[in-house]
């Protein structure tokens, strides 16, 4: 009886001991899973700075090119004006507007009234010298 108590306690023993290399070969296995978990978010981690760094020069020179392009079409924008005469025909209009601003004072009621009365009493005094020499 008591062999057969030390056959079962040795055999139990056993178990714990196979048992504890399995947790022991467990731990090991997560410690290497954990290693390489760490070691990979580093290296995205590592990543993230270098696509953030070349965003943010990519950025820049993005906006500047679009600056230098804007600032091209500008200047074509201008010589193309200055091609067309959009500058005289703008000239031109301004003094147009000015000329019929000019002549609506000039042709009121009470200026033309006056040309027509001094143009009749002209008429009239000529027609009336004229028939003074007859």
């Amino acid at each position: 009886m008591a062999e057969m108590l030390t056959d079962l306690l040795n055999s139990i023993y056993g178990r714990i001991a196979q048992l504890g290399q399995a947790i022991q070969g467990l731990k090991t296995s997560l410690d290497g899973l954990n290693q390489n978990i760490e070691q990979k978010i580093s290296n995205l981690n590592e990543k993230l700075k270098e696509f953030s760094l070349e965003i943010e020069t990519t950025k820049g020179k993005h906006i500047e090119v679009l600056r230098e392009i804007g600032e091209g079409t500008k200047q074509e924008l201008l010589k193309i004006q200055e091609g067309l005469g959009l500058d005289a025909l703008a000239a031109l209009i301004s003094n147009l507007e000015e000329f019929e601003k000019l002549s609506g004072e000039v042709l009121n009621q009470d200026t033309v009234n006056l040309l027509l009365s001094e143009a009749i009493s002209s008429v009239k005094s000529m027609k009336s010298e004229s028939q003074n020499k007859e």
